[in-house]
């Protein structure tokens, strides 16, 4: 019973997680269509919230700060990949098509994971993979001539740079908390996109009234997202959780109709379809193999 709950809860967490995100990729989306420059975005991402656990947190980013090592500094570039590849991408692709193809990720991370720790590859994670594929090739449409674009691959590199910081972290020493990994990268990034403001003042521009909401909403709805994600993963069963992510798609149909009047086609509903499918059949491989292991 104490595990059902938890698994309810954790899903809960996840719904919030994904809202959360949705929330920071459609501010993301409508600072960068107004002129403002990514490493503005990333700081107000990774530096705020550092200051906040800081304040807030100090025993916790003491510890965080003195747990930097090589793998942490390699996990937060990469991040640093996602974060700025992701605006550039949020300007010219719509922002249900750009969370659709991200959902590629879990695909990535387990043919990464076949790749880099011999993890066995089924049959049916051979069928997601290729669904996946198929999913991708159906929402970038490039039968249509203004289709295939280099821009619709940016949303591909974020998915296989996401698995590779995510595969990273599973071979971090496990003293070394989720709390930690996580103010670990606020600190790296935060320094990284404040030295490069400083050494490049042009990238700053002085915030709007109009584009302050949406600059205060990136590092809320980025400590709420990460804290409910790793609250998830601590009480709930991974294989259960998993396919909540998908609400991100829904939440990104939502945003992208009322803030940016975006109205997903044809092409981006039936290959998102196919890409949910072969997720949700991982999700079922997973559990399986941990019903198996458990019996």
């Amino acid at each position: 019973m104490q595990t059902k709950n938890h698994n309810m809860l954790g899903a809960m967490l996840i719904i919030v997680a994904t809202l959360s995100l949705t929330l920071k990729d459609s501010a993301d989306k409508y600072l960068i269509q107004h002129g403002y420059h990514p490493i503005q975005m990333v700081f107000f991402r990774f530096a705020i919230p550092f200051l906040c656990m800081a304040i807030f947190m100090p025993k916790q980013t003491k510890t965080a700060i003195f747990a930097t090592n090589t793998k942490l500094i390699l996990r937060a570039v990469l991040f640093l990949v996602c974060a700025v590849t992701s605006v550039i991408a949020l300007k010219y692709i719509p922002l249900e098509m750009y969370i659709i193809i991200v959902q590629m990720g879990s695909i990535a991370y387990m043919l990464g994971g076949t790749l880099f720790f011999k993890e066995t590859l089924t049959p049916i994670k051979i069928i997601a993979t290729l669904l996946g594929f198929v999913g991708v090739v159906v929402v970038i449409n490039p039968t249509n001539i203004t289709g295939l674009q280099w821009v619709y691959l940016l949303p591909l590199l974020i998915a296989i740079t996401n698995s590779g910081y995510n595969l990273i972290t599973k071979t971090i020493d496990s003293k070394i908390s989720l709390l930690s990994v996580l103010i670990n990268s606020f600190f790296i990034l935060g320094t990284i996109s404040s030295f490069l403001l400083i050494i490049q003042p042009q990238m700053w521009q002085t915030p709007t009234l109009a584009a302050l909401p949406y600059f205060i909403t990136i590092p809320i709805v980025t400590i709420v997202s990460q804290l409910c994600l790793i609250k998830a993963m601590n009480i709930a069963e991974a294989s259960h959780v998993a396919p909540f992510f998908y609400f991100q798609i829904v939440f990104s149909c939502i945003f992208g109709y009322w803030l940016f009047d975006e109205l997903p086609t044809y092409n981006t509903l039936g290959g998102g379809l196919f890409i949910v499918i072969a997720g949700l059949l991982i999700t079922y491989s997973n559990y399986r193999s941990i019903k198996k292991s458990r019996s």
